[in-house]
């Protein structure tokens, strides 16, 4: 017997849950706090988030999913039993589960993701591909035979789909996302000032000056710890600078999305001329996103109206509608503990 149905959008940044006709009833920064010397978990979620930085040697966090992969099991673990003992209604009844997954992941990936959930409390799993997912919650018309194209930016990777018939045509990922541009930032903060930030610190500055295109004139203040002195350094950091940093992983994205729509059938093509792009995801709300991709592929672009939340949505919408989408029943090699 099952408590309640359930959706699980576990992603590189943030783990959001949806429950049947609630909507979004939880989200948990995807982040666990482990202690080094006996590897236990000491945090998880937004406790562990507030650790980041702030921690001594023995703590570190730990980001358990990676690329939209797991990639440790028993801290996925951790983090999905944290959220689901949040809305569990009754430990003995366990939810049936969808969560989403990338349409790139293997067979042992897709089972790896499926037993974490089990081994969290998860009765039975199922699985929709996230792009299918983020189309539904942008109003796309995925169940039906009509081509849409989707251009997810998430945190771990960018995920590019053709959608028709409620699943994936073809679809392309590339490696760059909010994670690896903040990563970008920081190096170039490094070479430029001799300056160290944190990750925090680079994506405030991803956010508050990046632009997806040259042009843009802002500015910000940050202060980081100084190379050679050691000391804290404060350093006014320009847009010019940091789009120049993010210029080839942005090309990246660019490539990723033309390699798509060089394999789509042509009956789709024509579907998606007259539609054109969504964009989904945090990082295609930078400045200058839509406006770039629409140069790169000469069609008309959009921003989907909640793109940090379309995932959890379009989940949510498959809780209500199952039969309208493709789901995989993927079955875990074993049983987990309540």
């Amino acid at each position: 017997m099952f408590a309640q149905e359930i959706g699980i959008d576990l992603g590189s940044a943030n783990t959001v849950v949806v429950a049947k006709r609630k909507g979004i009833i939880a989200r948990e920064p995807s982040v666990v706090a482990i202690n080094r010397n006996t590897q236990a978990v000491v945090a998880v979620g937004a406790e562990a988030h507030r650790m980041i930085g702030r921690t001594p040697d023995t703590i570190m966090s730990a980001h358990p999913v990676r690329g939209g992969v797991i990639s440790d099991m028993e801290q996925s673990t951790a983090l999905l039993r944290h959220v689901m003992r949040k809305i569990a209604g009754s430990r003995w009844l366990r939810p049936r589960v969808i969560m989403t997954m990338q349409t790139s992941a293997s067979e042992l990936e897709r089972h790896a993701l499926a037993e974490a959930a089990i081994q969290a409390g998860a009765g039975e799993v199922l699985m929709v591909e996230e792009t299918v997912a983020a189309g539904l919650g942008a109003g796309l018309p995925v169940d039906r035979p009509v081509g849409s194209l989707l251009v997810d930016i998430g945190s771990g990777t960018t995920n590019i789909a053709v959608i028709s018939l409620g699943g994936v045509v073809v679809s392309a990922s590339a490696p760059v996302a909010g994670d690896q541009l903040d990563e970008v930032v920081a190096r170039y903060i490094k070479r430029e000032f001799s300056l160290l930030i944190g990750s925090p610190t680079a994506e405030r500055v991803k956010v508050e000056v990046g632009a997806a295109l040259p042009g843009r004139t802002a500015s910000t203040m940050i202060v980081g710890r100084h190379m050679t002195t050691g000391n804290p350094c404060q350093v006014q950091v320009g847009a010019a600078g940091v789009y120049e940093a993010m210029a080839e992983s942005l090309t990246q994205i660019d490539l990723a999305v033309q390699s798509v729509l060089e394999r789509t059938p042509p009956e789709l093509m024509a579907d998606i001329s007259r539609s054109g792009i969504v964009l989904t995801g945090g990082g295609s709300m930078m400045t200058g996103m839509a406006e770039r991709m629409s140069q790169v592929t000469g069609l008309a672009v959009r921003l989907a109206e909640s793109p940090q939340e379309s995932v959890a949505i379009g989940t949510a919408v498959v809780l209500e509608h199952p039969n309208r989408i493709n789901l995989y029943r993927v079955k875990p090699a074993r049983r987990g503990k309540k």
